[in-house]
């Protein structure tokens, strides 16, 4: 009579890295659907939103989608009214200058005159931040007060430069 005999082999332990493994999986889950604060914590309470604004021309803007032309000032035409190069040339200029004034502004205020220009948008005395933008064109050079002397932006001096032509052609294709 053969006896066999079965060896009952002893349940192996599992290796250490994976009870690790597990235990930082779990720990995982568990702090994924924790709560948490916001990486960027508010300042305090929103304000109200900032205005949009954009440049039409020199003296025209746009506040939140209403063209407004600015009573406070008199700007050179833009191309193609413009009567020679040296006035589109102004008018790029002050347009340039008006954008740089109105980037970043917080506080747009505007008090209709009553008027309206040609295209039937309505004259306005506008502030940018309490500070009036005509008033930094005409300091600036870039534009003339209303009711004087009207300014010649074309007058003798922008005529007998020799490179006029050619810079107001890179100046009507906005180069």
């Amino acid at each position: 009579m053969t006896v066999s005999r079965t060896l009952a082999a002893a349940p192996v332990p599992a290796p250490v890295w994976l009870w690790t493994f597990a235990l930082l999986s779990a720990l995982v889950l568990l702090t994924a659907c924790a709560p948490r604060e916001p990486l960027l914590a508010a300042a305090g309470p929103a304000g109200p939103p900032m205005p949009k604004i954009a440049v039409l021309q020199s003296d025209v803007l746009v506040v939140d989608g209403q063209a407004i032309h600015l009573a406070d000032v008199v700007t050179p035409q833009p191309s193609p009214d413009a009567r020679c190069a040296a006035e589109a040339l102004a008018a790029r200029q002050a347009a340039l200058r008006l954008k740089a004034l109105a980037s970043g502004v917080i506080a747009v205020g505007v008090t209709p005159t009553g008027d309206r220009d040609g295209q039937g948008r309505p004259y306005a005395h506008v502030l940018l931040d309490g500070q009036d933008p005509a008033h930094d064109l005409i300091e600036d050079g870039l534009a003339v007060a209303p009711g004087g002397n009207r300014f010649d932006w074309c007058g003798p001096i922008s005529a007998d430069y020799p490179r006029a032509a050619h810079i107001a052609t890179l100046s009507f294709s906005g180069a």
